[in-house]
């Protein structure tokens, strides 16, 4: 009897702490929702649809040369999303593989109006393209300006996938500050991992916070998982987008070589003494050769600094601008020579 008492207490005890439960989610998951809707309503507006069309390149075969008898190549459509950055000037910002081989460009606002876009600049390394349409007094987003967004919190991606208009997608930010390589050789840095559904056609939408900012933007997922998908911060967007409206590129200083830490490993496979730096290999024409550089120079200084590794290397490298002097101590043979380098800007 006892017993049968506690196991009524215990049922008992569960279904309050069950029904208090269920009456605090409502409170909670109305509030988040009412946030997101907030958001997406200051967000949808300035969010576009992007339509490209590519014409095959000639190339002087065969196909080309009799097209009455093999037929004429079909254009490539393509699709993507963008969302408005300037709307007084019309400025619109997307991803650079989003338009990169297109001969025409249409952009659709959420209104339905159409306009053809043009190229006003491409970065390939970072994957940020700029078009403009001739419309004024658009909507437009605001870039997030502050600290990276917080692990945990809200993302809300906003697209076209499959070209459907202003989709929306919820999920929190997974990481900051991720780096990765793409398909196609562009490499991504300073990106946010998000676990908010990327599809196909989202790439070019803004990522956003809840409270309507863009924290990043979208441009691609990891077909090989689920939940995995990759947005390029407002930090980069905020220092990448000014430079491709005034230059139409972004200008990048350049070192002219590639380099890796010298390994004891390494110095055996190349028969050469090991010392402590990072061994480099020099472009042909560059700044580095005309510094006096050579492939297999091991650097152990770099601006005063003494160099272990690559990434001492890469930290002093990133601060410097096009034009700046960079003084090198390398090892080369059983010598130490000492070299200055000007800095020159990245080839496109």
């Amino acid at each position: 009897m006892h017993t049968k008492r506690s196991q009524v207490s215990v049922i008992s005890l569960a279904v309050l702490l069950v029904s208090n439960a269920l009456l605090a989610i409502p409170e909670v998951s109305v509030a988040s929702q009412y946030a997101v809707v907030s958001a997406v309503k200051k967000v949808g507006p300035a969010v576009v649809n992007i339509d490209t069309v590519s014409y095959p390149k000639r190339t002087n075969s065969v196909f080309d040369m009799f097209p009455w008898f093999f037929g004429r190549p079909e254009p490539v459509q393509g699709q993507g999303s963008g969302w408005i950055y300037d709307g007084q000037n019309g400025y619109i910002v997307t991803n650079d593989h989003v338009v990169e081989r297109a001969d025409e460009i249409t952009v659709t606002l959420p209104n339905k109006q159409q306009y053809v876009g043009r190229v006003i600049g491409r970065d390939r390394l970072s994957d940020v393209a700029v078009i403009k349409i001739d419309a004024k007094n658009l909507p437009s987003l605001k870039l997030h300006n502050g600290s990276p967004p917080e692990i945990g919190s809200w993302a809300i991606a906003i697209g076209n996938p499959f070209g459907l208009q202003n989709t929306v997608t919820v999920g929190v930010v997974s990481a900051t500050g991720r780096e990765f390589e793409t398909s196609d050789g562009r490499r991504i840095e300073d990106a946010i991992q998000t676990d908010a559904a990327i599809n196909p056609g989202n790439s070019g939408g803004p990522l956003c916070n809840i409270d309507g900012e863009v924290i990043g933007m979208n441009t691609l997922i990891r077909v090989d998982s689920q939940g995995l998908g990759f947005a390029i911060s407002a930090d980069t967007l905020r220092k990448i987008i000014p430079e491709l409206i005034k230059n139409g590129r972004v200008i990048r200083p350049w070192v002219g070589f590639v380099y890796v830490d010298f390994t004891p490993r390494l110095a055996r496979q190349l028969g050469m003494d090991y010392v402590e730096g990072v061994i480099i290999q020099i472009y042909r024409g560059s700044c580095a050769q005309q510094a006096g550089l050579q492939s297999g120079d091991v650097i152990v200084e770099a601006a005063g600094k003494v160099i272990k590794t690559s990434d001492e290397l890469k930290n002093v490298i990133k601060t410097l601008k096009v034009g700046d002097k960079l003084p090198l101590v390398v090892v080369r043979g059983e010598k130490k020579i000492k070299l200055s380098l000007t800095v020159g800007e990245m080839p496109s």
